[in-house]
């Protein structure tokens, strides 16, 4: 099993520098590298005002194959705003994100979609980044609008 787990991570880390490389990226797919807590690979672009983050990790137990997870935190929560913020997160989570979904992290707002590695190919790995990509940079702004904060993008 650790072979082909090995293998699997091997496949997908090729998998998504190959994607990066192909999505016109101004850096050398080299340079999107970041260190991954507790292990694993990660990457790092911005799509328009929203970075996104890849990371991929081993299986946990119970799970079949290295999971990916890709990530975007657009808005640190004001906290006067907040319950109206996470009661909209969910209203938007139940009409449907197209395979993504909010969720808040350290007081973040994020978009986020997560799969196994396993039977992911190209075209799928691609529409998953440049979803998170869309939605993050779509609503970081209104979601500011509406509900205050500050855009991660505008955190120094």
């Amino acid at each position: 099993m650790e072979t082909s787990t090995n293998e699997e991570i091997d496949r997908a880390v090729a998998l998504v520098e190959s994607v990066l490389g192909g999505l016109g990226l101004e850096v050398d797919v080299a340079g999107t590298r970041i260190a991954s807590p507790g292990g694993g690979h990660a990457w790092s672009l911005q799509r328009g005002s929203a970075a996104v983050a890849i990371f991929l990790r081993p299986p946990r137990d119970g799970e079949d194959s290295p999971q990916l997870r890709v990530v975007s935190p657009i808005l640190k929560v004001d906290p006067g705003g907040a319950e109206a913020l996470y009661k909209a997160l969910l209203e938007l989570n139940a009409q449907g994100l197209a395979g993504v979904a909010f969720g808040v992290h350290h007081e973040r707002v994020v978009v986020v979609a997560e799969r196994r590695t396993r039977d992911l190919d190209a075209a799928g790995l691609e529409y998953v980044i440049r979803r998170v990509g869309a939605v993050g940079d779509h609503y970081d702004d209104s979601l500011r609008r509406r509900f205050g904060g500050t855009r991660v993008s505008d955190l120094s």
